[in-house]
């Protein structure tokens, strides 16, 4: 367990909940309902545009919310930090679906369709997202996928899969980001 810097008792004369302001209501954003996809998309792929909430001190982004309709469970939930130029590939996964965040960096994000019988068998899409195109990729079973930061700078995204990761049987499916099996190769500065 992770100990507070600090521990006091503090007497705060005055200090009241009811002088905090409540936020004033936002008007609705205007985005892409969740699964809207191009016709060119793997299927059961879904990219939805993930809009800001900016201020001085930064910005908020919704990753999943249920304002719009039901959404599959968050069961696990991770950050992968990492470095410049740095590859992420190649994997699949057989029962879950991985839901990649992406809102700040930039990443090139890959994904192949090698399902057998898949109406978009073969298929290859590239995406660009991060801080310029904040984005939510829903990637399911058997689409094989890899993720390179792309920016000078290190990245963060984070995934929020459909099931818990298990050590002991794993439900990931792995190849080199080289292999010259899959017809992609990331730059690999």
């Amino acid at each position: 367990m992770i100990a507070p810097v600090i521990t006091q008792v503090l007497a705060s004369p005055g200090l009241r909940l009811e002088d905090f302001v409540s936020d004033l209501s936002k008007p609705p954003v205007a985005v892409a309902p969740a699964g809207t996809v191009a016709t060119d998309v793997i299927e059961g792929v879904t990219a939805t545009p993930l809009i800001g909430n900016p201020d001085e001190r930064g910005s908020l982004f919704e990753l999943l919310t249920t304002r719009d309709g039901p959404i599959e469970p968050i069961v696990h939930v991770y950050q992968v930090v990492a470095a410049p130029g740095s590859i992420r590939a190649w994997v699949y996964h057989r029962h879950q679906h991985d839901r990649l965040a992406f809102t700040m960096g930039c990443f090139e994000v890959a994904l192949y369709d090698a399902r057998p019988g898949s109406r978009t068998a073969n298929r290859l899409n590239v995406f660009a997202v991060g801080a310029e195109q904040p984005c939510l990729l829903r990637i399911p079973p058997f689409v094989i996928h890899g993720v390179r930061n792309a920016g000078a700078e290190w990245g963060y995204f984070a995934n929020l899969p459909t099931n818990v990761y298990d050590r002991n049987v794993p439900d990931k499916a792995r190849l080199p980001y080289d292999d010259p099996r899959i017809p992609y190769v990331f730059d690999a500065r």
